[in-house]
């Protein structure tokens, strides 16, 4: 299984993230917001942890500590979990913020982002709210 830790540069306070190996998969906490500005930066996130979680596994992106999420990102999310289910990963978000979880339901993503309240639920597979 993955023996590492990452953490992007703590210096941008914008967006920076820690991935976590667990037994499961790997575990990303992301921090602060994602817009325009750095929706790039966002996307490299994803990229490089989908590359990392071993066929058969779960890859989830803990965004409860984030302060905002663009539309932008919600769709580089939900593109990343499509490709990740054709290599056999399972993406899942953690998701606190009512706001988000509305952005999702509205935009029509529930069928391709799997949010979860907590990260016991994304752990254990449990229905998203």
């Amino acid at each position: 299984m993955l023996g590492f830790i990452v953490e992007s540069n703590p210096q941008d306070h914008e967006l920076h993230w820690t991935a976590h190996p667990t037994s499961e998969g790997l575990i990303v906490q992301v921090f602060g917001q994602v817009d325009a500005h750095n929706e790039a930066d966002w996307q490299r996130m994803l990229d490089e942890s989908a590359v990392a979680v071993p066929e058969g596994s779960l890859l989830i992106v803990d965004c409860g500590s984030l302060d905002f999420m663009s539309c932008g990102a919600l769709v580089a999310l939900a593109k990343q979990a499509v490709d990740s289910r054709q290599r056999g990963v399972t993406v899942r978000l953690v998701i606190t913020q009512p706001s988000i979880c509305r952005v999702i339901t509205e935009c029509g993503m529930d069928d391709a982002v799997s949010a979860h309240p907590d990260l016991d639920s994304a752990l254990n597979g449990g229905d998203p709210p």
